[in-house]
């Protein structure tokens, strides 16, 4: 028998309320919702262990901007320690000359970790946009929408999170030292974007197009865009510092 703790009158546990107060038992009283804090954890924590199990379907849809925000930042506060360490290396060795060519550089020229912040932006856009493109109107997986789209690429990679944590501390204890290290966790990162993509188009079901052919055209897509983006930017800021 149970006892309701507010008019104290005992029922069968079978009951899951007082029938006298409507009170609800404490055993089957409604679990507290968990933070999102908690559940973003959690979502992490599952991909990491196990990328293609993390049932990014029923996880809060905003999690891939976050894991996303969370790389994008940590690599651009990666960029910014490691200019600093190299405008101190310059400055121990060039003295005032390098101050008076920091001088003269133009006012209009963004600073170098916001150019890091826009390339990265670029990329991500390229590699996500073509790969959503693709699912959406080749595959014909029209369900799809970008949110949750972000979200599963963000679970199939999710080891970029460690890996731009791991390189924003290489910069943080080695400055300029650590370039080397920082540029191959880079590399690694864009890897495990581009697998990511490959492995949401390849599982999609019941898709309009043979999905072997759209990894292939993904690839081909984008790296095409990233080569001509590349270049244009590279060309456009050799122009602006002559």
């Amino acid at each position: 028998m149970i006892e309701c703790t507010q008019c104290h009158i005992k029922y069968g546990p079978k009951l899951h309320q007082c029938p006298n107060c409507g009170q609800v038992h404490q055993s089957t009283q409604a679990k507290q919702p968990r933070s999102p804090l908690h559940q973003y954890n959690q979502f992490l924590v599952r991909s990491l262990k196990q990328p293609l199990k993390a049932q990014w379907q029923w996880v809060n849809p905003w999690f891939g901007l976050v894991t996303f925000g969370l790389v994008l930042l940590m690599n651009t506060a990666t960029a910014s320690l490691l200019i600093a360490s190299w405008s101190e290396q310059v400055g121990a060795v060039a003295g005032v000359m390098a101050s008076q060519v920091v001088l003269r550089q133009r006012p209009n020229l963004l600073p170098l970790d916001m150019k890091a912040l826009g390339g990265q932006l670029f990329i991500l856009v390229v590699v996500v946009g073509i790969g959503f493109f693709l699912k959406r109107y080749l595959l014909k997986k029209t369900t799809t929408n970008l949110r949750a789209y972000l979200t599963e690429i963000s679970a199939y990679s999710s080891i970029s999170v460690i890996l731009a944590f791991g390189a924003l501390l290489a910069a943080l204890c080695f400055g300029m030292s650590a370039i080397w290290f920082v540029l191959i966790m880079v590399a690694v990162m864009y890897v495990s974007l581009n697998i990511a993509v490959g492995i949401s188009l390849f599982q999609t079901r019941w898709a309009a197009f043979d999905r072997v052919y759209a990894i292939l055209l993904f690839e081909i897509l984008t790296h095409v865009i990233l080569a001509i983006g590349i270049s244009q930017i590279v060309i456009l800021n050799l122009l602006t510092g002559l």
